[in-house]
């Protein structure tokens, strides 16, 4: 099992299902690119919090192809909980805080397919769900 940061992971596959299936939204691809380097060089989150609610958000996107949907709005709400909670919670490191946070999104009852939240969970934990998108 290779090493692997869970929100980078996260990120870089929201970032891949935009690509493959919207790539006409550059700004939200290289929106999301920003939010990788933010979190690899500086530990930042807040780029990528801005990109939720309001008119014309991350969250009014329109449906990805196949389970793509489905895997982007449960990598929106892991990327989400972790933003939001980041910084906020003494004590606790950013992997074990994305474990608690990926764990929360895989058990929650908004995403009610608890095999395919256990297997994307698994995948990003391993840090191979980029290469597993189509076959979940």
């Amino acid at each position: 099992m290779k090493q692997t940061d869970i929100y980078t992971e996260a990120l870089t596959c929201l970032r891949s299902i935009l690509l493959a299936d919207h790539p006409e939204f550059q700004n939200w691809i290289d929106w999301l690119e920003r939010d990788i380097q933010d979190w690899t060089q500086r530990r930042e989150v807040a780029h990528h919090l801005r990109a939720y609610g309001g008119m014309g958000s991350f969250n009014d996107l329109p449906s990805m192809r196949g389970n793509h949907d489905y895997i982007f709005g449960f990598l929106k709400s892991v990327c989400y909980a972790f933003g939001h909670l980041y910084g906020k919670r003494e004590g606790i490191s950013p992997e074990a805080l994305m474990e608690e946070c990926l764990h929360d999104v895989e058990q929650a009852a908004y995403h009610p397919h608890k095999p395919l939240n256990q297997a994307i969970a698994q995948h990003l934990m391993q840090g191979d769900l980029q290469e597993n998108l189509d076959k979940l």
